[in-house]
């Protein structure tokens, strides 16, 4: 999904009045395409009578990022932790101190998944198919220890990939797909059995799109 002002501030609202007690004003939304930068919060300042007046507060988001609501609602928390802590004056240890950990666990508490930093490794650019309709050979395992890896397979190698893998004691299930999610753009063509860690809902998030197909070595 993609988000809007007019959805932020809709969203905004509705935090402000549950998490901040309605005592954050509305700063100004806008949004962005930063790649590495999915939300920010930034102001202005100028010196009256010595004394530092802060103005001009602007919340941006980014769209560059194929994020489902929960995401970029945790994404808007974050800047507005930000935000709190800026307009009450609060002094923290860091620009993700003692202070704003504490907010961000107290609404993580409350089923939110708020982080200092954000890991998008395993999410879909906006609007981005697969580089020129290309379909990838994916290889999905999980292994007795529980981790859960993908990986795509160079064709040529696949029967061999899947002889290793049937002989390994250390994989518990695995499975061949094929998909032309751009999500694999990134990833090798590995020649032999190895694979990127992912989180369990990832792994079944992808495997769940994928089409499954057998390789009899």
């Amino acid at each position: 999904m993609k988000v809007s002002t007019i959805l932020l501030k809709t969203w905004f609202d509705e935090f402000n009045r549950e998490y901040f007690r309605s005592s954050l004003p509305v700063p100004k939304f806008v949004i962005g395409n930063a790649r590495t930068q999915l939300g920010a919060m930034a102001y202005k300042w100028k010196s009256v009578m010595g004394r530092k007046e802060y103005y001009g507060y602007t919340i941006r988001i980014s769209n560059y990022y194929d994020a489902d609501e929960k995401q970029f609602k945790n994404v808007l928390l974050h800047e507005m932790i930000h935000y709190y802590i800026v307009i009450k004056g609060i002094k923290d240890t860091s620009s993700h101190g003692i202070v704003f950990r504490r907010i961000m666990n107290e609404m993580n508490a409350r089923g939110w998944n708020i982080t200092v930093r954000t890991d998008t490794r395993n999410w879909n650019i906006a609007g981005k198919s697969s580089t020129k309709g290309e379909t990838f050979l994916v290889l999905a395992a999980v292994t007795h220890a529980g981790k859960h890896l993908l990986s795509v397979v160079n064709p040529a190698y696949a029967r061999r990939i899947e002889r290793i893998m049937k002989l390994s004691q250390e994989v518990k299930w695995h499975a061949f797909y094929t998909s032309c999610d751009s999500f694999f753009s990134s990833f090798p063509k590995v020649r032999s059995p190895r694979g990127r860690i992912v989180s369990p809902t990832v792994f079944m998030k992808k495997t769940d799109a994928m089409n499954r197909t057998d390789f009899k070595g």
